[in-house]
């Protein structure tokens, strides 16, 4: 895996023991002689020395960024500026103790992205890289029971080694969250140990729903993927829901691989929506390690005890799919025809939150009125302008003006995503928007059929996609 360190620093000569401290260590982690080092960290400050010079005259000041990377066999110093043009074909600098030490040189005009100096050495890299923090597994058997409010610690560490910094409930990272929660009830936790070792957890995370439980927190360290703890988790969590006698459980199965999907059919959970670059990359050690594709989602649900459902009112023109959703969950719900004739009051009444860490944005519709359209309109030119990724809007199927007003919403730029579901059987339509996204639909995998056919119903509504 590639090392790398960056620094930016003003083209000012009097700051370059910056530059020497970060070449002289990232060049002693790529396992180069001493000798070899001190050359390097002379060659870099000569060709820094030389920008300076050369694109900062006196009255022009800039920043250089200047990145040291390890990949493989090849030690790399990157040197980005935006200072003055030059032509390396007519003028290329001199550099000579740079020359003398590295074997690749080379100078890149960007455009509006300024100047780039690429300075390589090959290395050996050293024998002894840092070790893994994940701990290993040992051939003993491994127990699945609750978690002690204690021991939330061990479920970042899981988060960690799984994840890196990368898992999309962000809490997860807080142990003392997680212990308010355990110790609240609104997360139900458990955990697979290995002796005094934790590896692996799975939860019952509860929102604003107390009668659905999403199957989250689940990762398993590495070293026990092959042993069937995820598995074993997962199992222990839906007989923990179906002990408590909860109508319906709920997940995200993520689509840059397809294990989390398959574990949720293999517990009857079936897709509902498809939410589309739903977080920030993921990064899935030893699964997707250098994932940079926006993490789209699988919203997957299983009823335990269905509820009798209202008359819901999906716009005609989804009316096909979503009848299928329900179908593979199990469940017919009435469906009726709205009217557009109907009166609406003049105030429409949302809730709009904003997930800065995922770039995205969540409308609720509680009630609809004649003022929606131009009100959402407004949102959504503000939301674009704060450059989020995606915005998802659910509308209520139980009141008979969704069905009509959803073709307007769609006229905004947002296209079906699915159906946000409900214990008591008032369920939600999904749509969501991209920002200025055009998705490579191939990046998202599924797993089952059922699921490619949401993917490719919602892929041919896509605006993007036109």
């Amino acid at each position: 895996m590639e090392k790398q360190v960056r620094v930016t620093i003003q083209s000012d000569p009097a700051i370059l023991g910056i530059v020497r401290s970060a070449v002289s260590r990232m060049a002693s982690l790529a396992g180069l002689p001493g000798g070899t080092i001190k050359e390097i960290t002379l060659g870099v400050e000569e060709a820094v020395l030389w920008i300076i010079d050369h694109a900062f005259p006196p009255g022009v000041e800039g920043e250089i960024t200047l990145t040291c990377s390890i990949n493989a066999d090849r030690f790399e110093v990157r040197i980005v500026e935006h200072g003055i043009p030059f032509d390396p074909e007519i003028a290329a600098p001199t550099l000579p103790r740079c020359r003398a030490v590295m074997d690749q040189i080379a100078f890149t005009n960007r455009g509006w992205a300024g100047k780039e100096t690429l300075l390589a050495k090959v290395c050996r890299v050293s024998p002894h890289p840092s070790r893994s923090p994940v701990p290993p597994a040992s051939p003993g058997f491994v127990l699945i029971r609750p978690t002690l409010p204690d021991e939330a610690v061990e479920i970042s560490r899981c988060a960690y080694f799984s994840y890196g910094y990368s898992y999309g409930y962000e809490k997860v990272y807080h142990p003392d969250v997680l212990k308010a929660l355990i110790r609240s009830g609104d997360l139900i936790s458990f955990v697979a140990v290995d002796g005094d070792t934790v590896a692996g957890h799975a939860g019952l995370l509860f929102y604003d729903d107390p009668g659905v439980a999403e199957i989250a927190l689940g990762f398993v360290n590495p070293p026990y993927r092959s042993r069937r703890v995820f598995s074993d988790l997962m199992a222990t969590v839906v007989a923990e829901a179906e002990r408590r006698h909860l109508a319906a459980l709920s997940g995200q199965a993520v689509c840059t691989h397809l294990y989390s999907q398959r574990s949720a059919q293999a517990f009857g959970m079936s897709e509902c929506a498809l939410l589309l670059s739903r977080y920030t990359p993921l990064r899935f050690t030893g699964i997707a390690d250098e994932n940079r594709v926006r993490e789209s989602i699988l919203a997957v649900f299983r009823y335990l005890s269905p509820p009798e459902h209202p008359v819901l009112y999906p716009p005609e023109h989804h009316a096909g799919i979503t009848r299928e959703i329900y179908d593979h969950l199990g469940v017919h719900p009435p469906f009726g025809i709205g009217d557009a004739s109907a009166r609406l009051p003049e105030k429409s009444e949302y809730a709009i939150t904003v997930e800065e860490i995922y770039q995205t944005a969540q409308i609720r519709i509680r009630s609809l009125g004649t003022d929606l359209i131009p009100r959402l309109r407004r949102e959504l030119g503000r939301l674009r302008a704060g450059r989020l990724e995606a915005v998802y809007i659910h509308l209520p199927l139980t009141t008979p003006a969704t069905s009509t007003v959803a073709d307007a919403i769609e006229n905004l730029g947002f296209f079906f995503a699915g159906l946000h579901l409900t214990s008591t059987g008032e369920d939600l339509l999904t749509l969501q928007y991209l920002n200025n996204q055009i998705l490579d639909y191939d990046t998202v995998m599924v797993a089952s059929s059922n699921a490619g056919r949401l993917k490719e119903y919602i892929r041919e509504r896509d605006p993007w996609q036109a």
